[in-house]
């Protein structure tokens, strides 16, 4: 999609001087790593801090904590894709890099929830560098070096996957919700300067790109008007007259997205491109089964940082520190997930990945469910949700690149990507909307939920599971097995 203004590769990087290592490429592709696994750092900060940030601003919404940002991010990154095409790469990280501080700033010094909220949804702009990174290792680093180097800008080292869940935990117990979004602002602030002295810029250009801002506010405005009117039903009641107008806002906004996109050269989602069975199909499963599956971190954290007498039939007691077990775990999952589609997709295609990922899910959560007051279960079951959560992750890209042709591969991922980060937030606001239709009482201002909200928000999860796993089975036969395989989370370009 994307070239020099002739199309072409800059000869640049095809030099002899620049065809192997050099301490320069070292440097830029370390501060590219460091960069791209701010998105598992601060996500984990969040999710694990999600019981503190009820208590603290005694709310019921923290699920939007995560929501908001899901949201953010599915719209902008389609953007921010088009806005680097036209304007540089590097620009546009370091924008998105900027506006990630602010927006964790903010979250650390507000004083009410709706101002958190604000500074949650400008952090949503962090998942935009996952392919940012990508993209300028491609444009700017030798052909030869290349695979290797989006190889490790994507995985990263895998330290961070044992490490970030005791960081969490120490950040929140020892300096709360605060202390956990200062560390955010440092850490993303450090990188932001690193990255401008180091990362040179792209001399990649789209000419003809064109951001679709309508789209965005059409698409942005019909989700958040929805979600916010299914999260505060339980609050301001189905028939109170804000619930069914915001209902029918959000309804008549996405009509108009539907009619807007149809017609517009470059939309924000090219909903034509889902005419093709393969990719729609592709594009439902990765929603339904990673994107809703990726929720069960938000409820987990709710279930073992309950104490036992306050939660009843569930709730472990962890404080954030105790918890990072259960972080340690699903990270773990979620990195063999990667490495068994890494070894074995072209022999048994993505299709089965895919599949094998809603099983495991679906019954990893009713496990968790099922049996919420033991501790050792849920912390096996979870891991068996996580693995499954990994499968489908690796899976997503091998099964677009099986779905679609070469020349429409890039707005085809961009779809995908939306998908499963839009229903990401979605899946979160719906269970935790089951979760507050069964808040059994208050304790130091977080709520305490009935079991069954507990089997109600599992089964949800369960049942997206069980219906993007129909999807995947609707796949072509042997979809995905004889195409190279992306290898473990590869992003979706936008």
């Amino acid at each position: 999609m994307t070239g020099t203004l002739d199309g072409r590769r800059p000869a640049a990087a095809t030099t002899s001087e620049t065809r192997r290592w050099t301490p320069r490429l070292v440097a830029i592709l370390v501060v590219l790593i460091l960069i791209s696994e701010i998105i598992p750092v601060s996500s984990v900060l969040a999710g694990t801090a999600l019981p503190a940030i009820a208590a603290e601003f005694a709310t019921t919404q923290a699920g939007w904590t995560m929501t908001i940002a899901f949201l953010t991010a599915s719209i902008g990154m389609p953007l921010v894709g088009k806005l680097a095409d036209m304007y540089g790469k590097k620009r546009l990280l370091m924008i998105v890099l900027a506006v990630t501080v602010a927006g964790a700033v903010l979250s650390a010094l507000a004083p009410t929830y709706p101002v958190f909220l604000i500074g949650r949804a400008l952090q949503g702009a962090i998942f935009s560098v996952a392919f940012l990174c990508y993209s300028l290792v491609r444009d700017v680093f030798p052909p030869r070096i290349i695979p290797f180097a989006v190889s490790v800008t994507i995985t990263g080292t895998g330290i961070v996957v044992v490490l970030q869940p005791f960081l969490a935990g120490w950040l929140i117990d020892n300096h709360g919700v605060t202390g956990a979004f200062w560390f955010v602002t440092v850490l993303t602030a450090v990188l932001a300067a690193a990255a401008f002295l180091i990362i040179p810029e792209s001399p990649v250009r789209s000419g003809d790109s064109r951001p679709d801002l309508v789209g965005a506010v059409l698409l942005g405005g019909s989700v958040a008007a929805v979600l916010l009117a299914v999260s505060k039903a339980p609050e301001w009641g189905w028939s109170s007259a804000a619930t069914p107008a915001l209902l029918l806002l959000g309804c008549a906004m996405f009509a108009a997205w539907l009619v807007q996109a149809g017609h517009t050269p470059e939309p924000l989602i090219n909903v034509r491109q889902l005419r093709r069975p393969a990719l729609l199909f592709t594009v439902l499963s990765s929603g339904l089964v990673y994107g809703v599956g990726t929720t069960t971190s938000s409820i987990l954290a709710v279930m073992a940082m309950t104490p036992r007498e306050a939660g009843g039939d569930y709730g472990f007691g962890m404080t954030a520190s105790e918890y990072a077990i259960f972080g340690v775990i699903n990270g773990l999952g979620i990195v063999l997930g990667g490495l068994i589609v890494g070894v074995t997709a072209r022999r048994t295609g993505a299709k089965l990945h895919m599949v094998l990922a809603a099983a495991l899910i679906g019954i990893g959560v009713l496990a968790m469910g099922v049996w919420r007051g033991e501790e050792l279960i849920v912390l096996i079951a979870t891991g068996v949700v996580h693995l499954g959560v990994g499968l489908a992750g690796a899976a997503i890209p091998n099964l677009v690149i099986a779905a679609v042709p070469a020349d429409s591969q890039v707005v085809s991922s961009s779809i995908a990507e939306v998908s499963r980060t839009l229903l990401a937030g979605v899946g979160t606001t719906v269970v935790f909307f089951l979760l507050n239709a069964n808040v059994r009482a208050l304790a130091e201002g977080a709520p305490v939920y009935a079991g069954a909200g507990f089997m109600w928000a599992f089964g949800v999860i369960a049942a997206c599971a069980l219906a993007g796993g129909i999807c995947a089975v609707f796949l072509p036969r042997r979809l995905g097995a004889e195409i190279p395989t992306a290898g473990k989370g590869e992003p979706a370009a936008a």
